[in-house]
């Protein structure tokens, strides 16, 4: 299997925390989040009208800087590590994505894999949401799905081709991070150099 998904990996009490820092209260009229969101036009799917669905990003961590928020979301690569026995080498990129919903006929945006290297994808899904991840092959059909659910987290190959779905019902929002791992050595035996 190329994909591992965990539903008791993070603990309530942070899930709530990243609902609320994310997708913050609600006064009855709008949302008060903490985390500042950039508007994306998502061009990877545009509708029969040619209209793209809109969604809003934040960068934790790109290669220019992290964001104020960063250390407190780092804290979901450090549990999947610590759970499998494994070493974070590299952080690549680590972003959040709020989908509003959208009608359209597209189920999901277009095939794609987030850097062209061997690395591992975590999705960390920050709220109960129609649009599922969508897996496919090397010609791009579609293979697997899972949905989104509230605290769970998806681990798989970044390899492998995969697309976001497009909600229907309300917001899809998914903490998105690109690592490269490698295995714990034992105790009391040197890291493999070849590993780094």
């Amino acid at each position: 299997m190329f994909f591992k998904v965990y539903d008791d990996l993070v603990p309530e009490w942070l899930q709530a925390h990243y609902q609320l820092s994310i997708l913050g209260r609600s006064d009855g009229h709008a949302l008060h989040p903490t985390v500042d969101f950039r508007c994306k036009y998502e061009d990877t799917a545009l509708d029969s009208r040619g209209e793209p669905p809109m969604s809003f990003y934040h960068v934790l961590k790109s290669s220019a800087a992290n964001s104020v928020h960063f250390d407190s979301f780092y804290e979901i690569p450090r549990l999947f590590c610590r759970a499998e026995n494994l070493v974070l080498q590299e952080l690549l990129a680590a972003r959040i994505y709020l989908i509003m919903p959208y009608a359209t006929e597209l189920r999901h945006y277009a095939p794609h894999i987030d850097f062209p290297v061997p690395h591992t994808v975590l999705l960390y899904y920050v709220n109960d949401a129609d649009g599922n991840t969508v897996f496919f092959n090397k010609k791009k059909e579609v293979v697997e799905e899972v949905q989104p659910k509230k605290g769970r987290l998806l681990a798989f190959d970044g390899t492998v081709y995969h697309g976001g779905g497009i909600p229907r019902t309300g917001p899809r929002c998914v903490v998105n991070y690109n690592l490269i791992c490698h295995a714990r050595p034992p105790p009391g035996q040197a890291p493999n150099p070849a590993a780094r």
